[in-house]
């Protein structure tokens, strides 16, 4: 688990890398999809409502903000978070990091949590 500091009026971008028990770097292929969560604990539930901010591999939001998929291979995913989608409150908040395997379970599972702390300025 990381710390990492965003700031309502800057963008974030930060490079991920999803890894297994052993700490091996997964490979994703073109069908698996990878997104980003923000929300608080114990707030969001398994629709994403209460989510403050979700993007997902392969769709933007309306903002811009996006996660790019390491072209297939194993290494650094891309998560670019426009400022105008940190329009939420400052404070703490869980980032989790899914993944869904199009060749496993079909279900989307938590890989990596890390805590967000947003600040105003």
């Amino acid at each position: 688990m990381s710390l990492i500091y965003g700031y309502k009026d800057r963008g974030l971008t930060k490079d991920i890398v999803i890894q297994d028990a052993n700490g091996d770097a997964i490979t994703v292929s073109e069908s698996d999809k990878i997104r980003v969560v923000i929300g608080r604990e114990g707030k969001i539930n398994a629709n994403l409502s209460g989510a403050e901010f979700t993007v997902t591999s392969g769709t933007n939001t309306t903002a811009g903000s996006s996660f790019v998929k390491a072209g297939g291979v194993s290494g650094a995913h891309r998560l670019r978070i426009d400022a105008t989608d940190f329009d939420f409150a400052p404070g703490v908040y869980s980032f989790y990091v899914d993944y869904y395997n199009a060749g496993d379970d079909n279900e989307w599972k938590t890989v990596d949590r890390q805590v967000l702390v947003l600040s105003e300025t």
